[in-house]
């Protein structure tokens, strides 16, 4: 069994205002994902890039209130359970703490830094590194304590655009013994690909790539590509070189932590500022961790909103530029 890149080209036709009602073709791409046949369709423009991005507004950088930030984190955020075996976590500025709203059995939430506001391409190597090992060092203590706790992630929004209620640059870290619906699918086809081939799913998927121009580099022990059915705009994806979970001091951390940072400098050198990630963590021999970095709309005073019914309601991606074009422009800042 070997990996299939599934795709068809569709041609919409209509009489075009904007060149005299001359006829027009668009042509539309959908895409499968290999693992799990979602679909993704690239349509020219359908991402608005901005031509000029100014400062934020005061009333968005300003952190009065901000429970966050350094003077009122002590006071205004939960204490971990005993099981933990610390109150809240600490690496470098990260502090860890239970997540008020939690997603899953366990939920924490990891402020990295003391700042109220980082722009993107502020957030530094250390800065996402430190966030990490915090995050990593709750789901070590959450697998060790809850014998059915199987799948972790650690996610990221930054700005409103990308779904964040918060300036404040900070993780949040989901950890049960089911995972998200992307999570199951994903392991459920590794284990399939697994069945069926005997070989690793994510090992092979980077193999083919490397015959590619949708490879980007490598950062350690880290190797960076563009999915060749994107789940949403810009989408990077580092993969580690084996199954198994990541320990907080490990090399992989370090290794995530810069491969996100070059990304978001891509992101910021063409007027992005808003992104999300997810680190993917298992407790399975068939699939490898791996981190998803996506752009989202830029955040600014009339901002849009990148999802729409196709995410919310077909749950189908849709992107304006294919990953083999992208990828090349991203591996500039590896």
């Amino acid at each position: 069994m070997s990996i299939e890149f599934r795709s068809e080209t569709q041609t919409a036709t209509f009489y075009n205002p904007l060149e005299d009602f001359a006829e027009t073709d668009i042509e539309v791409t959908v895409r499968e994902d290999p693992i799990t046949g979602r679909q993704t369709r690239i349509v020219p423009d359908a991402f608005i890039e901005p031509e000029d991005v100014g400062e934020l507004e005061d009333s968005v950088t300003d952190p009065s209130g901000c429970f966050f930030c350094p003077d009122t984190v002590a006071d205004a955020t939960p204490k971990y359970p005993d099981f933990v075996g610390f109150d809240r976590g600490s690496e470098g500025e990260a502090t860890s703490f239970p997540n008020l709203n939690p997603y899953a059995s366990h939920s924490n939430v990891v402020v990295l830094t003391e700042d109220h506001y980082v722009p993107l391409d502020e957030l530094s190597e250390e800065i996402l590194t430190d966030g990490l090992r915090a995050a990593l060092e709750y789901v070590h203590a959450v697998f060790e304590a809850d014998a059915e706790a199987t799948v972790a992630s650690i996610n990221m929004n930054l700005l409103p655009s990308a779904g964040s209620s918060i300036i404040h640059p900070h993780v949040q870290t989901v950890v049960d013994d089911r995972g998200t619906t992307t999570q199951q699918a994903r392991l459920e086809g590794a284990r399939e690909y697994a069945r069926d081939s005997g070989g690793d799913y994510f090992g092979d998927l980077l193999e083919e790539s490397r015959k590619g121009n949708r490879h980007i580099g490598t950062v350690g022990d880290v190797e960076w590509m563009a999915p060749f059915a994107p789940r949403h705009h810009r989408h990077v994806r580092g993969i580690t070189p084996k199954p198994g979970l990541i320990d907080a001091d490990a090399s992989f951390v370090e290794s995530f932590g810069t491969g996100i940072t070059n990304v978001l400098a891509q992101y910021a050198d063409i007027g992005l500022n808003s992104f999300n990630f997810g680190l993917h963590l298992f407790d399975d021999n068939s699939i490898r961790p791996h981190v998803d970095v996506v752009a989202r709309s830029v955040f600014e005073e009339y901002a849009w909103s990148d999802a729409t019914f196709f995410e919310t309601i077909h749950d189908e991606s849709v992107i304006d530029v294919s990953p083999e074009t992208y990828a090349q422009s991203v591996a500039e800042f590896f």
